[in-house]
């Protein structure tokens, strides 16, 4: 029998399904009553399907009964595994607990479910072991889970097993935080299964604005200090798609990303706290964002961006994106107002856009960087049109629609297909 009853940091796994159902069919075979054959058939079966439907979402061939209970591991948050994704040094009492919990999941791997396929029924049930999956993607989340299927050593005993798992926590996190790169916030952090994979090389030109942006990310995630980033500029000259790319660049670098909406900006200081004690670095993306002058909501973050008692944790940056530079509409009855107070009351909107430490502005393209953008994309869409032909049809479609924008050359282009 397993001793699930006896784990201390990794009691989380008792809440699984699969664990429950285990344990249940365990218990039933112990004394096996000629009444519940049916009810043991169908609860293997249960077992085996949830098993299979996982490692083939995942992509992980092999023992799955094994790779589910590391997949389980993976995701625990416990103190052992957030002192592991801190990089922080672990006490021997913690890693004491954790080796005791290693010593009971270790027999929960060697379970021997050939012998409980031949107890549940005598006709040749399928086996767990040498599962294959079909030829599909495993995404970043089946690729962590991957790695830690090579790196757990199971022959190895408990207290190596302890340390690999530390090892895993520290270069790709645990709980959510191996599973997402990419979170929105509804009361807590919710992963986004599948967000946005556009890359940096995807955009073309802005090659100074990018440059700007990539260093003072990469500074962020070497522990250097770095700044908070307003990228302002006209519409679709590519702000929130570079903001998204740098997911992609630096996510197994530890990067994580939380998309914040205007409407949740009271809800930004506990975002913060939710997120200031783990070990990834993360970007609190905020896009088009902009103020009319009668709405105040921007008080809610001023201060904690900067200059509140509260200090911002140093794993957390802000980028946002705006079509103001200022972020607050200003009007010219403003500044030619009698308020004996009026200097002080600009001065109060235009200090929010000074908490970001850079700006950096993407004007829209001339005639020919526009020109340039379209015969990139169509030389990697594979557009089969003379050069003139396509800059004529090209200048004609920014006449007639969006203007000149990089987005305008994505939308042109993709109207070549239709």
């Amino acid at each position: 029998m397993m001793d699930w009853h006896k784990l201390i940091l990794y009691r989380g796994l008792l809440d699984d399904q699969v664990v429950h159902q285990t344990t249940l069919l365990l218990e039933m075979l112990k004394e096996p009553a000629p009444d519940q054959v049916v009810a043991r058939e169908s609860l293997y079966y249960r077992i085996y399907n949830q098993l299979v439907c996982f490692s083939e979402s995942h992509q992980l061939a092999g023992d799955i009964w094994q790779n589910y209970l590391i997949a389980l591991l993976a995701g625990d948050q416990n103190p052992f595994s957030l002192a592991g994704e801190r990089g922080a040094g672990i006490l021997p009492g913690l890693f004491n607990l954790t080796i005791r919990d290693m010593e009971i999941l270790h027999k929960a791997f060697g379970l021997d479910w050939t012998a409980i396929a031949r107890a549940v029924a005598q006709d040749g049930l399928p086996l767990l072991r040498d599962f294959q999956p079909g030829i599909g993607a495993s995404g970043s989340y089946g690729q962590n889970l991957q790695r830690l299927v090579q790196l757990i050593d199971l022959g190895s005993g408990p207290v190596m097993m302890a340390g690999q798992l530390a090892e895993f926590y520290g270069r790709h996190g645990c709980g959510l935080m191996n599973r997402y790169r990419a979170f929105r916030w509804d009361l807590g952090l919710q992963g986004i299964e599948e967000h946005d994979p556009v890359r940096l090389d995807d955009l073309v030109g802005y090659q100074y604005q990018k440059l700007i942006i990539t260093a003072n990310t990469e500074a962020f995630l070497d522990g250097k200090t770095a700044n908070n980033i307003l990228l302002y500029g006209e519409k679709g000259t590519g702000k929130s798609s570079t903001v998204k790319a740098l997911l992609n660049e630096y996510g197994s670098r530890g990067l994580r990303m939380i998309e914040l909406r205007k409407s949740q900006l009271d809800e930004f200081p506990a975002v913060i706290r939710s997120i200031s004690q783990r070990g990834m670095r993360f970007i609190i993306f905020i896009d088009d964002l902009s103020f009319e002058d009668f709405e105040i909501e921007y008080k809610n973050i001023k201060a904690s961006i900067e200059g509140g008692l509260e200090v911002r944790p140093a794993n957390v940056l802000l980028y946002v994106t705006s079509n103001r530079r200022n972020l607050i509409k200003e009007t010219w009855s403003e500044r030619s107002s009698d308020d004996v107070h009026g200097f002080d009351a600009r001065q109060e909107k235009l200090s929010f856009a000074d908490r970001f430490g850079i700006t950096v502005t993407f004007p829209s393209p001339d005639q020919e960087h526009f020109l340039a953008i379209v015969e990139t994309l169509a030389a990697r869409q594979g557009v089969d049109l003379p050069a003139e032909e396509l800059r004529r049809r090209a200048l004609q479609w920014e006449r007639n629609y969006n203007g000149r924008s990089g987005r305008s050359a994505v939308q042109f282009i993709n109207s070549l297909y239709v």
